[in-house]
């Protein structure tokens, strides 16, 4: 069975200690950013067996699109982890921080004059 978590459940849970954030993209994507509290684990590790989670956590397991994540669950999965692909990846945490940028678009500003 496949499982999947939104980047909003994924990050809260993450948050309160209550599961593993871990970035399956490549070493120069996680330098170059990454979700507040992840850790880096190459989709190729997870595939050859070289990761487990601490404490039999739940593993949240995101890369851009969902792709890659889907594969590092599904390989977690076979191997008895409580694994999660984050749906969509960072392309719906990018538009997810989108949507609350949107939501202050009703503020009016003040009109400035210049002279």
């Amino acid at each position: 069975m496949l499982n999947f978590i939104s980047v909003s459940d994924a990050l809260r849970l993450c948050y309160d200690k209550k599961g593993i954030l871990v970035d399956v993209r490549s070493e120069e994507d996680y330098r170059n950013g990454h979700l507040p509290m992840a850790e880096h684990v190459p989709l190729e590790k997870i595939l050859q067996g070289g990761y487990r989670p601490e404490n039999g956590m739940p593993v949240f397991l995101y890369c851009d699109t969902g792709a890659a994540s889907l594969l590092a669950a599904k390989k977690l999965g076979e191997e008895g982890v409580e694994a999660y692909s984050v749906a969509g990846g960072l392309t719906s945490y990018r538009g997810y921080l989108e949507k609350e940028a949107v939501s202050y678009t009703h503020l009016t500003l003040p009109t400035i004059r210049l002279v």
